[in-house]
């Protein structure tokens, strides 16, 4: 059963008049106005983020849970579709975390002793378990991981991009 979805439609869309098919009335209603993001900012900024169950029943005063830590950043409430992400720094922080995990570039991958060792605790992938040889911890060679041939080609692919001397 839907309750007032129909209100979105245009006036004489004729799913407005379907009764039994929503929730057994015709729909005259019209949808609520469009909030900015300056508007929903000001309904959001003295909001207190509580975690866990909530104790009491919320009144329909309180439709407001948290706030997304998007709107701290200075453009985010002045976006007209504020329910996008930015697709520029998140595809910016998956590419430099893939090529940083590919190259194995100290500090940017993601592939160290910790994450060998989530994969041990869930039961994952117990050939890649990290062996300490000596003093230093070894990490076995994933199939991703590749050779020192492998990243030089790599980056000749990326349009003339050399590799450093240390991979």
């Amino acid at each position: 059963m839907y309750l007032r979805h129909c209100r979105f439609l245009k006036k004489y869309h004729p799913y407005r008049r379907l009764k039994k098919d929503f929730n057994g009335y015709q729909e005259h209603g019209i949808c609520p106005a469009h909030l900015s993001g300056v508007e929903i900012y000001e309904k959001i900024k003295n909001v207190n983020v509580t975690f866990g169950k909530m104790k009491k029943k919320q009144t329909m005063s309180e439709i407001w849970k948290k706030r997304s830590i998007f709107f701290y950043l200075p453009y985010w409430c002045k976006l007209d579709v504020r329910h996008c992400l930015d697709v520029m720094h998140v595809e910016k922080n998956v590419c430099n975390s893939l090529i940083g995990t590919l190259l194995n570039i100290k500090g940017k991958t993601k592939d160290g002793v910790n994450a060998r060792l989530d994969l041990i605790e869930m039961n994952m992938r117990e050939e890649l378990a990290p062996r300490e040889v000596g003093k230093p911890t070894y990490l076995p060679a994933a199939c991703y991981t590749l050779s020192k041939k492998e990243k030089t080609s790599f980056c000749e692919c990326l349009k003339g991009v050399k590799v450093p001397q240390d991979y």
